[in-house]
């Protein structure tokens, strides 16, 4: 009995540590399982013991995985935003990423002063798109031309996604930039965007050649955007300051690695992997975020700071920043020359 009441009770931890830091659950119980609450309230403390049936629904309901809750040693469960929905389009990928944003947004207190954010960047972190609309504009286009249509691909300044661009822009700007964030970056990690842009001019994937121009502009405007914030070690979008929490840079070309996001709070400790960029899979398996954080450290010792200090090394890396900016730049004029 004792074996089944401890079960129980650290499967509702885990979900609360799911739903808000903590937020009453209480009600989720009682409409799921279609009970009162005094009924939910002994599930929950383990004095009535759940039935395989009702354990299943309420995993589904919050989305935990019983095998994260039970068996964290033994395995190490993903669960993939499109994987079995229905629902598989650019507004459903603003939605899920709202949803990954959540637990950022959560307000501090004094018992959860540890909020911590570490993203060992292959491309660019997806963040720094939200701000740069011709970029932004650029990969959505493209994303969902991979990813949630089967449309012809058809770049131009029209973006059915203003509003909640907009929106997303404030929340990295309170959540993502609200708390010491650490960021590895590498030399190419916007090699990807430069063959994207270069591959759709040559399919003519660009319905007006005048969005090309804005589109490299937004470009140099972001890589010195990138330059400020890596000298100040201060986090910004479009010159508005995070309200707290500084940007620690490291620059690792040993070589190229997945797009890995490890986020840790008080309650809860999540491995964000882009396995198929943007979309990420996600695992809440402390064991596995554990792992993966003494690897980003190890990284990390093996790395160079470029943000604050490290002028040196920040001076080389934005060099060949620009030099492959230009070099993208010409080749780009070039290919206008030919296919527009």
């Amino acid at each position: 009995m004792n074996e089944q009441k401890n079960l129980q009770e650290r499967f509702f931890r885990f979900i609360s540590s799911r739903k808000a830091y903590g937020n009453n659950i209480l009600y989720d119980v009682m409409d799921v399982l279609h009970v009162r609450k005094g009924a939910a309230y002994k599930r929950m403390n383990g004095e009535t013991a759940l039935t395989i049936e009702e354990t299943v629904k309420i995993a589904d309901h919050f989305g935990v995985s019983l095998d994260t809750v039970f068996k964290e040693n033994e395995y190490v469960t993903f669960k993939h935003p499109f994987l079995n929905t229905e629902r598989k389009s650019a507004q459903a990928f603003f939605d899920q990423f709202n949803f990954f944003l959540k637990p950022l947004k959560e307000t501090s207190t004094v018992e959860d002063e540890l909020k911590e954010l570490a993203y060992l960047a292959n491309e660019l972190p997806i963040f720094y798109y939200f701000s740069h609309k011709y970029i932004f504009n650029f990969v959505l286009s493209v994303w969902t031309h991979l990813h949630w249509t089967d449309n012809q691909l058809s770049i131009s300044d029209t973006l059915d996604y203003d509003q909640q661009i907009q929106s997303i822009r404030t929340d990295v700007l309170d959540s993502y930039y609200g708390y010491p964030v650490t960021e590895i970056w590498n030399s190419n990690m916007l090699s990807n965007l430069y063959q994207q842009i270069i591959f759709c001019i040559t399919i003519r994937g660009f319905k007006e050649a005048s969005y090309l121009e804005k589109l490299v502009k937004d470009i140099e405007r972001l890589i010195e955007h990138l330059r400020e914030i890596a000298v100040s070690g201060v986090k910004s979008i479009k010159g508005v300051t995070a309200p707290e929490g500084k940007l620690t840079i490291y620059l690792n070309d040993f070589g190229n690695y997945l797009n890995i996001v490890l986020y840790e709070s008080k309650y809860i400790k999540s491995s964000f992997i882009g396995y198929d960029y943007p979309q990420f899979i996600v695992t809440h398996n402390e064991k596995f975020y554990d792992f993966s954080k003494q690897w980003f450290n190890k990284i990390k010792k093996r790395s160079v700071l470029i943000s604050t200090e490290g002028y040196q090394y920040r001076e080389l890396f934005f060099i060949k920043m620009e030099n492959d900016f230009k070099s993208f730049k010409e080749h780009v004029d070039k290919l206008m020359g030919i296919y527009y």
